[in-house]
């Protein structure tokens, strides 16, 4: 069974985190970026802390599933494809993502129901 990093922009954290559950019932292992705080200012250090700690999430997972609703993603989760691209990772996209130089790296696009399928898959 593969496993699945989600990389995502927080305005779809709740989405994100219940498609977690999701795979996590389905008993896929699963990780997202992490919990947000809506409340704590972000800081450069902590920005760099979250991208570090996404790299490596990266790193230790088969599949990055990148969550890009209407075709947003930030340019956080721009360099977490560039990243998984370097790192020869899977990557899946929600939908097709507006920024061209992100979605060039996109092997496919899959609905979650599809990516349980295929991380299932043996």
């Amino acid at each position: 069974m593969k496993s699945v990093f989600i990389a995502g922009s927080r305005k779809f954290y709740i989405e994100i985190e219940n498609l977690v559950q999701k795979l996590e019932n389905k008993n896929i292992k699963v990780a997202a970026a992490g919990k947000w705080n809506k409340g704590q200012e972000d800081t450069p250090e902590s920005e760099k802390n979250a991208l570090l700690n996404a790299f490596k999430k990266i790193d230790e997972f088969d599949i990055v599933y990148v969550f890009s609703k209407d075709g947003y993603v930030g340019k956080t989760v721009a360099m977490e494809i560039a990243y998984a691209y370097a790192r020869n990772k899977i990557i899946i996209s929600s939908h097709e993502i507006e920024e061209m130089s992100a979605n060039v790296l996109i092997k496919n696009i899959s609905s979650p129901d599809n990516l349980i399928e295929f991380c299932i898959e043996k």
